[in-house]
């Protein structure tokens, strides 16, 4: 017997409805059943949909014919994830727990869509399995990250963006830190979603590589508390500084 991941209802099999990659029962179907706006239908005849969240405005991509929901907002038949509010205790936030699940969604969403970033265009939806509950990346099942051409208007499923990986960087999202290596456009992916830059190095790409290792084996993760120390010099103390080139949205 499944269970409602919205609200932890036990499901006989005949009740369960798949919506946002989940099962969710037919009251938790109802509470969302006009939260999603259609922005974009079948780009470029792609077998996708883009929708938007009239609640908060976050957009995400959804498999033609499918149901979803945001990618953010729960609701008040939602109930506490643990493994969420473990995330939440190690990250100091001092929210409600619904507060605090929706920050590291909302978090975890620019996170991916800053990947996406590249001159022309304007990132404008993702998929992440397992959000808004888990509050992180649950399958690698996915619906694509999907973007305008600022001069055509033109909408497509982008590919992250590839280049040498030479730079180290901290950024603050709101009570969160996240560190990573990328380029240049990966940084500026992460301002325009409204991360300040605390602190970018420039480096040889395979010491950057390693250093970055460094700290995901430090930290265990690369989201933690802004109150968290992460020294960047300490694991590559040869870095050079570069964060003026990346001035605060």
């Amino acid at each position: 017997m499944k269970q409602c991941i919205n609200c932890m209802t036990r499901l006989p099999r005949k009740e369960v409805a798949e919506i946002a990659w989940c099962a969710l029962c037919a009251p938790c179907q109802q509470v969302v059943a006009d939260q999603m706006k259609l922005l974009h239908d079948r780009p470029g005849g792609a077998e996708v949909q883009i929708y938007q969240c009239g609640w908060c405005g976050t957009a995400r991509s959804c498999g033609l014919g499918s149901r979803t929901r945001c990618l953010v907002c729960l609701d008040e038949r939602s109930v506490p994830d643990p493994a969420v509010q473990k995330i939440a205790r190690r990250l100091e936030l001092d929210g409600t727990w619904r507060e605090n699940s929706e920050f590291i969604a909302a978090t975890t969403v620019k996170i991916r869509l800053a990947k996406y970033f590249q001159p022309g265009w304007t990132v404008l939806a993702t998929d992440v399995h397992g959000l808004p509950w888990t509050g992180f990346r649950w399958l690698t099942k996915s619906h694509g990250t999907w973007g305008r051409n600022t001069e055509t208007g033109e909408v497509q499923l982008l590919k992250r963006a590839r280049g040498e990986e030479t730079l180290l960087y901290l950024v603050r999202y709101g009570k969160v830190l996240k560190f990573g290596r990328g380029t240049a456009d990966r940084v500026r992916g992460h301002v325009e979603l409204g991360a300040v830059p605390v602190l970018v190095l420039k480096g040889a790409g395979q010491e950057v590589a390693v250093a970055k290792d460094r700290l995901k084996r430090l930290h265990r993760t690369e989201m933690v508390s802004q109150r968290m120390p992460v020294d960047l010099f300490a694991v590559l103390p040869e870095g050079l500084d570069v964060t003026d080139g990346y001035p605060r949205s």
